[in-house]
Order: C-alpha cells, then sequence, then structure tokens
C-alpha cells in the first residue's frame, strides 16, 4: 500500500511591474520626452487621451493631459480635483517603488497637491520648472507594504488640495518583488516498515 500526503511548499520572490497609462510621450505627436522638456505644455486644457485612457478607472484617466485633476475651468469634462493610481498585484509585496513621469511641476511657484500611499502622506512637493519634464519616484515604507498587502493593491491617492499648478502625467509605473507561495507537493512514501512507520502490513491470521 502506498501513502500520500501534502507538504507544505516554500516561498519564492517574484519582480512585479505594474505600469498605469503608457510610455507615448504624453500623448504628443511628436512624443515628448520623459525627462527634459516639453514646449507644447503652453496653454491648457490639452486632452491627449485615447478612449482607453479616458474611460479607465485606474488612473490612467489622468494621463496625457496637460491641468490634471484640476477641475472645474482647467481640466477635460468629467475630471474630479482627487484620483487614485491603482497598482494591484498577487503574492505579499516585500519590496516596491512607484514612479511617475510629470511634466511642468511647479510646485514652489503655485503650491503642491496633496498625496499618499495607501493613507501614509508622502511629499509632493517638486520644483521642476516651466516645461521640465521629470521622473519621480517613491521607496515603500515597511508601514506602506503593510497597508498594501493588506489591501492587495499599492493606492497612490492624488488631490488638488488648493494647488494652482498645471501639471501632466505621461504614465505610472509600480516595480517590486512580491514573496509567492510555491505549490504543494504531493510526496509518495514506502512500504512496509519504511517511511517512518506510517504504512504498516497487516499480518494474517494464523491457520489451524
Amino acid at each position: 500500500m502506498l501513502a500520500g500526503f501534502l507538504v507544505a511548499g516554500s516561498a519564492y520572490a517574484g519582480p512585479i511591474d505594474v505600469l498605469v497609462g503608457d510610455k507615448d510621450g504624453f500623448g504628443f505627436s511628436p512624443a515628448c520626452p520623459d525627462t527634459g522638456t516639453c514646449p507644447g505644455l503652453s496653454n491648457p486644457v490639452i486632452d491627449n487621451r485615447d478612449a482607453a485612457e479616458k474611460a479607465a478607472t485606474n488612473g490612467a484617466q489622468i494621463t496625457d493631459e496637460y491641468s490634471a485633476v484640476f477641475p472645474p475651468d482647467f481640466s477635460p469634462p468629467g475630471s474630479t480635483s482627487t484620483a487614485d493610481v491603482l497598482f494591484p498585484f498577487t503574492g505579499t509585496l516585500t519590496s516596491a517603488t512607484v514612479s511617475f513621469a510629470g511634466g511642468d511641476f511647479q510646485s514652489d511657484v503655485f503650491g503642491a497637491l496633496s498625496a499618499n500611499i495607501n493613507g501614509t502622506s508622502i511629499p509632493f512637493f517638486f520644483a521642476d520648472g516651466r516645461f521640465v519634464m521629470a521622473i519621480h519616484s517613491f521607496t515603500l515604507t515597511a508601514a506602506e507594504l503593510a497597508a498594501a498587502n493588506a489591501a492587495g493593491e499599492v493606492i497612490l491617492h492624488l488631490d488638488r488640495n488648493g494647488s494652482g499648478d498645471f501639471i501632466a502625467f505621461d504614465w505610472f509605473e509600480l516595480v517590486g518583488q512580491t514573496a509567492v507561495p510555491e505549490p504543494a507537493s504531493v510526496v509518495l512514501l514506502g512500504t512496509a516498515l519504511v517511511g517512518f512507520g506510517l504504512i504498516r502490513r497487516r499480518k494474517k491470521p494464523e491457520q489451524s
């Protein structure tokens, strides 16, 4: 007779990369660089979004527009003064960085947006300058990782918060590592007296 039982698997690390929006140069043609300058960011409202971005609810809806989250007069129809950028993942997030390509941030002149990652406030003050494109990143703290794991996603929440800064986003991206449980394996164990006595041979009764 053979007996089988489940042995729990260990965990292994796996990379994740979640992109919100598309890296198309802020929707301009020719494309604007993610780092450098873009004179095309001149006057609001500029709406370079495609149909999928306009219909999105994961944060892509605020990409490729100049005057993002700036209603009611300086933003495309349907925009609001807040937005959530959502990065879903599987497994347990062990390390992560959230990055975004932004344009024309002048927080020193017009005030900064407020932002948080899964409820933990993060600084969102960028004095990049007029027409300047730049990539900014945030490395998640232990508290932010724990909150993200509880939610099953990293949530970057943005709030206009009275800022008068006309800004643009090209994309948002989460890059990190997760711990993923390996599938349990079925191990079959031996015959009589093998496998630590898990299987025993029954003796036949003696015949008279």
